[in-house]
């Protein structure tokens, strides 16, 4: 609310003017300004009013009541602690966690229209659309560390490897062999865009802390791993490169079962867009050096702070989980995190190898990527998700003919 800056005085002695000679009516006046103040809002009320509206005039009438009954300086004090309150329902569902034992086949989301060539025609400095605002420290979350992790022991021409899977890969090796994607120039879309754990959230402030207020799960879209999709798809398009991101919610109102529901929206997509050789499942991870100490990954890149991102990939084929193709995908992941290193030094973390398949067996060019962790801000994990869709179409424009 904007108030008039007051006009700075003297100490030495000196009022402000009329400061001393507020007129003797003023105690008289007190109730019935109260009561013309209760019987406007209800004639505003049956006029219909939103309630935001009635909330900004019993706001004005607070600050006027304060500045004819309060002691000099009163009303601007009140009119900060307004400005400064946030709004009770500021950031969507508030990130509960989702509803143990509820049956649900997943909430359906919108499938966003392919448009080729369409989205975002900035590089991946623009800033995200959201705004800050950093509230005081509660003392009933936790503080949060942020660091750059460590690429590994295994280096290889740009990439690093922590292998938890099974199989024994030579990155020279495989880094010589294209991954047999299909890319081709066409107006059809070729990359698919999903979210498994749709509602993981990011911070939404940089402050070296956290309240138990702030959400790790989140229904709103602006908030969520949903907007760090759109920034990848947004690079994607601007390359000329078509996407589907398909926003459907896979984990709430239950988490169990996340992973089936994914697939069967991966596997409609694949349906209905034959064309679709590339699939993202993109997520945030969650890092806990203790119990109320939460590690925030950071690397900054051109002057900018970026949520340092994880790859994983499948690398097994079992008579129990069926994937053999799992090599094309380790590929294609290898070529993305070499790339990523060598123009974005300290973005990845270590590429993940492991057995399970985490639908990764329903393309050649499926990928599991964490971009930050929750202790990240929003702003530097869509960063960090324009910098992933970049690089990846200029990775997958090198493979078209191959």
């Amino acid at each position: 609310m904007a108030m008039r800056k007051k006009q700075k005085w003297k100490k030495s002695g000196g009022e402000r003017p009329g400061a001393a000679r507020r007129p003797a009516f003023l105690g008289a006046a007190r109730p019935l300004l109260a009561v013309g103040t209760v019987l406007t809002c209800a004639a505003l009320a049956v006029w219909g009013l939103s309630g935001d509206q009635l909330l900004a005039f019993g706001q004005r009438m607070a600050l006027l009541s304060v500045g004819m009954m309060q002691p000099e300086g009163g009303a601007e004090a009140l009119s900060g602690r307004l400005d400064r309150a946030p709004a009770a329902n500021e950031g969507g569902s508030g990130g509960s966690e989702p509803i143990k034992g509820t049956e649900d086949a997943g909430t359906a989301g919108t499938t966003q229209p392919y448009e080729p060539g369409s989205g975002n025609q900035e590089g991946p400095d623009q800033e995200t659309a959201a705004t800050t605002v950093i509230p005081p420290e509660a003392g009933d979350g936790g503080k949060i560390t942020e660091s750059q992790l460590t690429l590994g022991n295994t280096f290889v021409q740009g990439v690093a490897i922590k292998n938890a899977s099974s199989a024994t890969i030579n990155i020279a090796e495989q880094l010589k062999i294209a991954p047999d994607l299909g890319i081709t120039d066409t107006d059809e879309p070729q990359v698919l865009i999903v979210h498994t754990h749709t509602t993981e959230a990011y911070m939404t402030y940089d402050a070296g802390y956290y309240n138990a207020s702030d959400a790790s799960r989140t229904k709103d879209n602006s908030l969520n791993v949903v907007a760090v999709g759109e920034a990848i798809a947004g690079q994607l398009r601007a390359a000329g490169i078509g996407v589907v991101h398909d926003t459907t919610v896979h984990d709430n109102p239950k988490y169990t079962g996340a992973y089936d529901r994914s697939a069967a929206t991966i596997e409609k997509n694949l349906a209905q867009y034959p064309s679709i050789k590339v699939v993202l499942d993109i997520h945030r991870d969650a890092i806990n050096q203790s119990a109320n100490n939460k590690l925030k990954p950071t690397a900054v890149i051109n002057g900018r702070k970026a949520a340092q991102m994880m790859i994983m990939a499948s690398a097994c084929d079992s008579a129990s989980q069926p994937h053999p193709n799992w090599q094309e995908n380790v590929r294609l992941a290898l070529r993305l995190q070499g790339a990523l290193h060598t123009q974005y030094e300290g973005i990845v973390r270590p590429l993940y190898l492991v057995d399970s398949r985490y639908n990764q067996h329903l393309t050649k060019g499926s990928l599991l990527v964490e971009v930050g962790a929750e202790a990240n801000t929003l702003d530097e994990a869509c960063y960090s998700g324009q910098i992933l869709g970049k690089t990846l179409a200029q990775v997958l424009n090198s493979l078209k003919g191959e």
